[in-house]
């Protein structure tokens, strides 16, 4: 059983983009999928319903983008550990 601490290790140049570029492949093929499944269920929906249908595919759509575009400027947050120690004073 690995210890708590224990981190994976970084990715090289190299590898990183290799990975990068694999789950972009994923992302695309499934979004393919996606919409293919998107357009034969709209196909059978009456066409007074299309419209909540295409309102309700705008709203995940428009998530699925904020989603993706605030993943990439988030930057991990440096601890503050030195900060949140009490400072220990000894009398003699």
């Amino acid at each position: 059983m690995p210890a708590a601490g224990t981190r994976r290790r970084r990715l090289g140049g190299h590898e990183l983009v290799e990975q990068l570029n694999a789950a972009v492949a994923a992302l695309i093929k499934e979004n393919r999928k996606l919409k293919r499944q998107v357009e034969k269920l709209t196909a059978r929906v009456p066409a007074r319903a299309t419209g909540t249908v295409d309102r309700s595919l705008r709203t995940i759509q428009r998530r699925v983008q904020k989603a993706l575009t605030t993943a990439t400027k988030r930057r991990r947050r440096r601890s503050v550990v030195g900060a949140a120690k009490k400072k220990i004073t000894r009398r003699a």
